[in-house]
This record gives structure tokens, C-alpha cells and sequence, in this order.
């Protein structure tokens, strides 16, 4: 379908879908997506558009502005943006392919990427996401009974790839410009030790507080729960690699006390220590 909106070129393509009640209720799922040749007349500023938008510029650039941020969006970019908040983006000249995409875990997606790298994202010549957003497209295109649940595998899947891309702003570069790297090593190589919040903010030079939101920023865990993860993958490994008790592993891997090593493994696999070492895998 073309489309007559300013800054729009008549080459260009937009289409329609309106999802099922299942679709909204269980999937990722399109609203809308298209094929834009645009030039410096185009302009969108919302207040809202109940939706997430994904963006990959095929050629040229332009700026994309939210939350306060005046981001530039290049050829090759990925832009992720929620849509339900203010947003504004605007060009000089660009092409683009898009889809606008809704779902009942598309917000916590969003925060997870968003925390971590902002809304626009380089992606290096990565295929699968222009891939993803093609094949939506050349759907919607076709007029036939959308495969809604093929759909939202491709848009989970474009949100899996910037999630990974999103993370390499983590684990790339130094620990200079990624403090948190520091307390992710101090806690691996100090996990069977008592480690308190004030130790690791301590360590990074941070107040506690400040600390706790930087690293729930970045990672997704709070301090707490990223302790409590490492000491568990550390559990599982001795209990299926080794003899050793499940006392002796307690205190191996930094707990206090049997009871509270067996209470928190049960809270998060849902099996004892005795009953994960005899599930045969």
C-alpha cells in the first residue's frame, strides 16, 4: 500500500495487521510495517503510539530523540524505540525497513536493551535482523493468512540479536569503561566468601546505593541475585561433578549454613541438592 505522508516518497510501502485476541494474549506480534524512501521533510514526533518500533536503516541517516536523548541513526543502525513514551525522529534523507511490534514481555525486552546500550544500535553488517524484518514485510505484502506465531518467532528473534548486541557493550572494551566488569570478576573470584553490598560498591568506589542501580542497570540482576547465581551454577557443577556433600558444597560455595544452602537451591530449581544430583541428564 503507498503511502501519502509528508516526507514519504511514492515508492514507498506501508501495511496493516490487526492481530488476534491468542496473539495478544500469548506472542510477539506486528502492528504495521513497511518500505520507506524518505527525504529532509520527514518529521514524526509522538506523544504516544502504543507499540515498539524496529527500525533498520538501510541507507542514509537521521536523528532519533527519546527520553531527553538526541541519538544519530546511520546506515547499518538498528532503532529500538517505546513507542508508548515520547518519542521523535526525523532525517535528512534515509531509506528504511520497519515494523512497528507489540507483546506481553516487549517492555521488559525494551528496559533489558535499552539499559544497556540505548535505542540505537550498530549492527555490523549482522544479516538476520533486515532478514527478520523482510520476511514480516514480504508477508504482510503477500495478502495471506499470517502465520502469527511465525511472526512473533521473528520478532523474538530480532529482540534476542539486539539483546546479544546490546550485551557486548557490557563485556567490549575495558573495565574502565565498564566498572561493572569489575564487580562481575570480584564476585567470581570471590563467590565462596561472605560478599556484602557495601563490600562490592567498596571496591568500585561507588556509595551502595548508586552501585545497586548501575549494576541492576547493566546486567538485569540485582548484586544479590548475581551472588546467588554464581554460587548456584557452582552448586550444580560439584553435585554432578563430585562426591562431596551437599554440606561440604554449602560452605564451599559461600553460604552459611546447610539448611540455608538447601533452602535457596529448592527456591530456584524447584528440586534439593540430593534430589538435582540423582536427575539423570
Amino acid at each position: 500500500m503507498h503511502v501519502n505522508e509528508k516526507g514519504v516518497l511514492s515508492h514507498s510501502q506501508a501495511y496493516f495487521y490487526t492481530p488476534s485476541q491468542l496473539a495478544k494474549s500469548i506472542l510477539f506480534y506486528v502492528i504495521c510495517a513497511g518500505h520507506f524512501y524518505c527525504d529532509n521533510n520527514y518529521h514524526v514526533k509522538r506523544t504516544s503510539y502504543n507499540s515498539f518500533l524496529l527500525m533498520y536503516i538501510r541507507a542514509g541517516e537521521g536523528t532519533v530523540c527519546f527520553d531527553d536523548k538526541v541519538v544519530t541513526a546511520k546506515a547499518g543502525d538498528i532503532v529500538l524505540l517505546n513507542c508508548y513514551r515520547p518519542h521523535e525522529y526525523s532525517t535528512g534523507g534515509w531509506e528504511t525497513v520497519w515494523c512497528h511490534v507489540d507483546g506481553n514481555i516487549c517492555t521488559e525486552y525494551f528496559n533489558l536493551i535499552y539499559n544497556r546500550s540505548g535505542c540505537v544500535l550498530p549492527l555490523h553488517g549482522t544479516p538476520l535482523i533486515p532478514d527478520c524484518l523482510n520476511n514480516i514485510l514480504k508477508t504482510l505484502q503477500s495478502g495471506q493468512v499470517l502465520n502469527e506465531h511465525l511472526v512473533s518467532c521473528h520478532i523474538q528473534r530480532m529482540l534476542a540479536e539486539i539483546y546479544g548486541i546490546a550485551a557486548q557493550y557490557l563485556t567490549d572494551g575495558t573495565d574502565q569503561a565498564h566498572p561493572m566488569l569489575k564487580a562481575i570478576t570480584y564476585i567470581k573470584a570471590n563467590y565462596a566468601s561472605k560478599i556484602s553490598l557495601h563490600d562490592l560498591a567498596d571496591h568500585l568506589c561507588m556509595s551502595v546505593y548508586y552501585f545497586s542501580r548501575v549494576f541492576k542497570k547493566t546486567t538485569g540482576y540485582s548484586p544479590y541475585e548475581y551472588v546467588t547465581m554464581v554460587r548456584l551454577n557452582r552448586a550444580k557443577d560439584l553435585l554432578k561433578t563430585t562426591n562431596l556433600s551437599v554440606k561440604e558444597i554449602a560452605f564451599a560455595i559461600g553460604f552459611n549454613s546447610e539448611a540455608n544452602f538447601i533452602t535457596c537451591f529448592k527456591q530456584h530449581t524447584k528440586n534439593t541438592p540430593t534430589e538435582f544430583r540423582k536427575v539423570p541428564f
